[in-house]
């Protein structure tokens, strides 16, 4: 195959190896440049391999699962703050907050509306030439009227 032998050593290796291993790394929190460390091969060989396999799909799963697992921990790391600490009734509170917004936008969500801006001075000027450009047209169809 044409390119770089490294590379495409690198892909033989990742299709020699389970899929599932893999994507329990990816399923941990590993991010692809740490799994592709751990596994000795580039970035660009990982990415190929992806597309091979058409792993796209199962890759996005697995990152899913691994934002769920990171989600809950967050409610695990703000219920771990000390009772003594007097944030910590706010930090459990706006980790929990945080969940039910991501989980659930449409009823825990911040609503956003439309932002409309309106300047009265350019309405204002508009208007006016508006007014101009009708008054010119209405005068310039009236016949002028000979005073002779």
């Amino acid at each position: 195959m044409p390119g770089t032998p490294k590379k495409w050593e690198d892909v033989k290796l990742l299709n020699k190896m389970p899929e599932d291993m893999i994507l329990t790394m990816i399923e941990a929190g590993r991010s692809i440049a740490e799994i592709c460390i751990d596994l000795g091969v580039s970035k660009r060989a990982f990415d190929i391999w992806i597309d091979e396999n058409d792993m796209s799909s199962k890759i996005t799963r697995a990152r899913t699962r691994a934002a769920d697992l990171m989600a809950c921990e967050t409610i695990k790391i703000a219920d771990a703050i000390e009772e003594t600490n007097p944030a910590r009734p706010v930090q459990r509170i706006r980790t929990r907050q945080w969940l039910a917004e991501r989980w659930d936008p449409k009823t825990y969500g911040q609503q956003k509306a439309a932002q409309i801006t309106v300047n009265v001075q350019d309405m204002r000027l508009a208007a006016l030439r508006h007014v101009e450009v009708i008054e010119d047209l209405s005068t310039d169809a009236i016949p002028k009227l000979s005073t002779e």
